[in-house]
């Protein structure tokens, strides 16, 4: 039980009582003077509606232990440390019985501060951080965050678990924000359900004296996630010559299939270092004008177009070392790398450039994105939608489509270029039982029979489900007119390949490919019961 902060016994108890007047600014000021991201955790908990914070001493419990041992190693004057947990809570109490009768419910989350101290460590010779820390993610309705986990913390003896994903904000000695990034995104993945430092500074080889310096280039980041039991999909853009999909389809086809990415991007410091952030969320904005203009049409072969559903979103959801947890992040802040020299490792500096004046300058921008998928994924989401959308529009001029209105809107918008596609990941039972929940407009059901027959015939493997709606429907209504699910473990050819086709979903009709060549391939259109629009994946009980 003393493996972990957050777990460990306390040895001191404070209960407070943190309603207004209460001020979070006056005990930041005089208990936590150095840390700054823990004013952005008491302004979640202040949202969350807090009303009762209990402090902890903690003592030596061994994840602490082995940084103040590398620390040591690191800075041989290291001196030691302290640290404490803070836990949040919905329900005002002022007592250990009051504590002990709290729901797991009012439970909001955590934040671990470590104070460590050595005359090396700058001017202070202190370094003080959140070590850890989970709160809940906002309560608004149009922020998305899956996948999230479930942490326990261990308060005054009791259990309680909060969801979210971990933050945590590097000591910039033994760790440097790409090892806190990746602990974030290594999480999801990871056994134990946590990846220390120190098992990644073993595994690319380092000792604790070179970690700052040398930093961590793309390809260590990708062996620690790999390590962790994930598989990296990369995107480049550190050349000028790169012509690469915008980057945040990358990060999107992550996050909305409940898998964290990493952004690496450009910093204005002086010294040109790069910056390394995990992104698990994002908004979505129904109102958004974007999906309308020119710029958000994805094209699939000659004269063939559609629009991505990340056209709605509206801003990422991520942790940020530097300054807190759970930060949303405009879509469109960052911009890809403009500089015409590669970048450096994250954290490591690069020369800035001169204007035509002589002055130096910076322009920073997304260098590199590392998307994460459960190892055995072969297919990446922007080539899986593009697959799904070459199926689609294989299968849609042969539609019945007589007497179905949505079939024929369907035919309508797709002549338009007007259709609207969102990748997924689940497994059969996740699309199963998606079958089993959704109606269309007039509450027709998938038929019994076709859930029973795909519980029994759909093989034990992961598949890209590529939603299918138009615009209207999609950004009001979170509804669908269809789907095609497209095998995600094995590697399609380059030409169009049925092997990794699996079926389809459209109005009135489950799809089956019935042979015949690749360029005039046949189908079987079998009645479905839901002759409509339906709810989209996670959005049945909207």
């Amino acid at each position: 039980m003393n493996r972990y902060a957050r777990t460990s016994a306390g040895v001191s108890l404070e209960i407070i009582t943190i309603e207004r007047p209460f001020s979070f600014f006056k005990i930041a000021q005089e208990r936590f003077t150095r840390c700054d991201p823990l004013r952005r955790i008491f302004s979640q908990v202040r949202l969350h509606d807090g009303k009762t914070m209990v402090i902890e001493k903690l003592g030596n419990p061994d994840d602490l232990r082995e940084e103040n041992e590398d620390l040591k190693k690191h800075s041989p004057d290291f001196t030691g440390s302290t640290a404490y947990r803070l836990s949040f809570f919905q329900k005002k109490f002022s007592t250990k019985r009051g504590l002990a009768t709290t729901k797991e419910t009012e439970f909001i989350g955590y934040a671990v501060l470590k104070t460590d101290t050595a005359p090396s460590f700058g001017k202070s010779g202190v370094i003080q951080r959140v070590y850890e820390s989970v709160i809940r993610p906002s309560r608004h309705d149009n922020n998305f965050v899956r996948g999230s986990q479930n942490w326990p913390c261990r308060v005054d003896g009791k259990q309680f678990n909060v969801c979210g994903y971990l933050y945590a904000q590097q000591n910039g000695v033994t760790n440097i924000c790409a090892h806190v990034a990746l602990r974030t995104a290594a999480a999801r993945f990871h056994p134990s359900g946590d990846m220390s430092y120190r098992e990644m500074n073993r595994l690319l080889g380092f000792d604790q004296v070179n970690v700052k310096t040398q930093g961590l280039d793309l390809q260590q980041m990708v062996k620690v996630l790999e390590a962790a039991g994930a598989t990296c999909f990369q995107a480049d853009y550190s050349q000028s010559n790169v012509n690469a999909p915008p980057f945040q389809k990358y990060l999107y086809g992550s996050i909305e299939s409940g898998f964290p990415a990493i952004i690496i991007f450009g910093t204005t410091a002086a010294d040109g270092s790069l910056h390394a952030i995990p992104v698990f969320g994002h908004t979505f904005n129904q109102d958004t004008w974007v999906p309308n203009a020119e710029d958000s049409y994805f094209k699939i072969g000659e004269g063939t177009k559609y629009i991505p559903s990340e056209s709605w979103l509206s801003m990422f959801v991520a942790h940020d070392d530097n300054w807190g947890s759970n930060y949303c992040i405009p879509r469109h802040y960052l911009q890809p790398w403009q500089n015409e020299e590669p970048p450096p490792a994250p954290a490591q500096p690069t020369p800035p450039k001169a204007d035509e004046n002589g002055d130096e300058k910076f322009v920073p921008g997304v260098a590199h994105i590392i998307s994460t998928m459960p190892k055995e994924v072969k297919l990446n989401p922007l080539r899986a939608e593009v697959i799904g959308a070459d199926f689609l529009f294989t299968i849609l001029p042969k539609l019945p489509a007589e007497n179905n209105p949505w079939a024929k809107r369907l035919l309508h918008y797709a002549n338009r270029n007007l259709l609207v596609l969102r990748p997924y990941l689940l497994d059969p039972a996740e699309y199963t039982t998606h079958l089993a929940k959704i109606k269309d407009w007039q509450y027709k059901t998938i038929l019994p029979f076709w859930v029973r027959a795909l519980k029994t015939s759909l093989k034990t493997e992961r598949l890209w489900m590529i939603e299918l709606s138009v615009p209207e429907l999609f950004s009001a209504n979170l509804r669908k007119v269809g789907e095609v699910l497209v095998r995600a473990e094995v590697l399609p050819a380059v030409e169009r390949d049925f092997g990794s086709f699996v079926l389809a979903r459209l109005p009135g009709y489950f799809v089956l490919h019935a042979g015949g060549p690749p360029d005039n391939p046949n189908f079987s259109f079998l009645p479905s019961g839901a002759e409509g629009h339906v709810e989209l994946i996670g959005c049945e009980d909207k």
